[in-house]
């Protein structure tokens, strides 16, 4: 296990198209970082960096303290995993966790014990005759990841592990995967284009777009203080509520709505972007500092467990997730509740949120 350290880190293609856009990272040791993003964001770009499958066009990558940009990938003591699973078909389960390991002129008796280890953890010990095409997605996925624990790695890099398997598997995979890092302790590095894999997996989490980091924190911090209209509108599912608005003495105004913002942001004079998550949105009353706010009901979306709503609140239309029990012909009057400061701001111009 070892720290990687990002410095500068860019990536450009003849000089001149930009696809990394100078990141700087801290990943400490035993943490379990995501890079999460849209297809293009140069998520992958950045993994690949890290794991000298990519050339650095400038900047420095450090793990373990040592600058890695001129070491090929065997030395750099890393272990990734692939999408695509990357299994040799012809070979049994256990040729192919002990393939990397044959490599290295491993001594057959430390072969047996690690890929043994490997596949107990992975609960595929029972498998390790057979070969891929007799597998599943997620044994396949499993024997992958086994390959990489053999490995005994200073650093995990998973690359969109989970994007071939289907909805019900891959959740299961983000939950084995979840289990093995706080059995492993490890170093992880870990791509997805899925926000929920992101949340539900990282300690921090880095949110990239058009090749620059937007965010590296917690992701409660990522989906509670978004510190940009991209990462607002990114995170969550149904995504941040984003209105344009005009803020004057301390009001934000969505048409004739007129909404007292906090302190924090009573200051922001001008044309702004008003962004509020759909929980904050409510029917009840919360607290008392909450605002009382005529709206009329646009959509219902019925969910099972809840239900999401659309309603009209001035000339803005924003959802709001409400109980499951709840029922309004759309054209319905209604009153909704916000509490001040759930409420966020960002620069019409620049994206970035204002009052953090």
């Amino acid at each position: 296990m070892a720290a990687v350290e990002l410095r500068a880190v860019t990536k450009s293609y003849d000089g001149r198209n930009t696809v990394i856009h100078g990141i700087d990272l801290d990943i400490r040791h035993g943490e379990f970082v995501v890079f999460v993003g849209p297809s293009g964001c140069g998520k992958s770009t950045l993994l690949r960096m890290v794991a000298g499958l990519e050339p650095i066009s400038g900047g420095e990558v450090r793990i373990g303290g040592e600058v890695v940009n001129d070491k090929p990938p065997r030395a750099r003591d890393i272990a990734m995993v692939f999408q695509d699973y990357a299994l040799y078909p012809h070979k049994s389960l256990f040729e192919n966790m002990a393939f990397g390991l044959r490599l290295r002129k491993t001594p057959e008796a430390e072969i047996q014990k690690r890929v043994g280890e490997a596949a107990a953890l992975l609960k595929i010990e029972h498998m390790l005759q057979r070969k891929p095409r007799e597998l599943s997605g997620g044994q396949r996925q499993r024997v992958a990841i086994g390959r990489a624990i053999v490995r005994q790695p200073q650093v995990f890099l998973f690359d969109e592990p989970l994007s071939n398997l289907d909805a019900q598997l891959r959740n299961e995979m983000r939950s084995e995967i979840k289990r093995l890092h706080q059995r492993l302790g490890a170093t992880i590095i870990y791509v997805t284009h899925d926000q929920t894999e992101a949340m539900t997996l990282a300690d921090r989490i880095c949110v990239l777009q058009g090749g620059h980091k937007m965010q590296y924190d917690t992701p409660e911090a990522v989906y509670n203080r978004p510190a940009a209209l991209f990462v607002a509108g990114f995170t969550g599912a149904p995504a941040m509520n984003l209105a344009p608005c005009r803020v004057h003495e301390g009001y934000a105004a969505l048409g004739n709505l007129r909404l007292a913002l906090p302190f924090r942001l009573s200051s922001f004079q001008g044309d702004h972007t008003l962004g509020l998550r759909p929980e904050n949105l409510t029917l009840a009353r919360q607290s008392d500092l909450d605002l009382e706010l005529p709206a009329t009901l646009s959509l219902l979306e019925p969910l099972g467990a809840e239900t999401l709503i659309t309603v009209r609140l001035g000339d803005a239309e924003m959802i709001a997730r409400v109980s499951a029990s709840f029922h309004a012909p759309p054209g319905a009057p209604l009153t909704m509740h916000v509490n001040p400061n759930h409420l966020h701001l960002f620069d019409r111009k620049s994206g970035q949120a204002l009052g953090h």
